[in-house]
């Protein structure tokens, strides 16, 4: 509905040029390193590739491959979460190989990674924004 006024609006702003320019060349790593980094809500960044250069094929298997830590680790934290209840319950009926502890330190790995991740992807785009503002 809106989307020849905001696209008229972005083509103005010589902010958004230069984003489509380093998307068009650049796509699959910037759209990689805003999935791993939740930098943007995804609504919204969604909306942003739709209004930008990058190329279809580059956008799916970015978004899929950035997508599946996150997703991996909020599966995982589901199934500590449901061992961790279960547990605590009954502790006759757990299930799981491995007390509930062993579990949750492999979530606790597993945040302390996604944040290093996220801290790199944050400083990679930064460091592009940077190098794109000199251009």
């Amino acid at each position: 509905l809106l989307r020849v006024w905001v696209e008229s609006v972005a083509a103005e702003s010589p902010q958004f040029r230069a984003i489509d320019r380093s998307v068009e060349r650049e796509g699959f790593k910037i759209v990689l390193l805003l999935r791993l980094s939740p930098i943007f809500p995804f609504a919204l960044s969604n909306y942003f590739y739709g209004l930008t250069s990058v190329d279809f094929g580059s956008y799916l298997l970015a978004t899929l491959i950035g997508f599946a830590p996150g997703t991996a680790l909020y599966v995982y934290g589901g199934e500590v979460a449901s061992l961790v209840q279960t547990a605590n319950a009954d502790p006759a009926q757990a299930a799981a190989p491995f007390p509930w502890y062993v579990y949750a330190g492999f979530l606790a790995a597993g945040i302390a990674l996604a944040s290093k991740v996220t801290d790199i992807a944050s400083s990679a785009l930064q460091e592009a924004d940077s190098s794109f503002d000199g251009r």
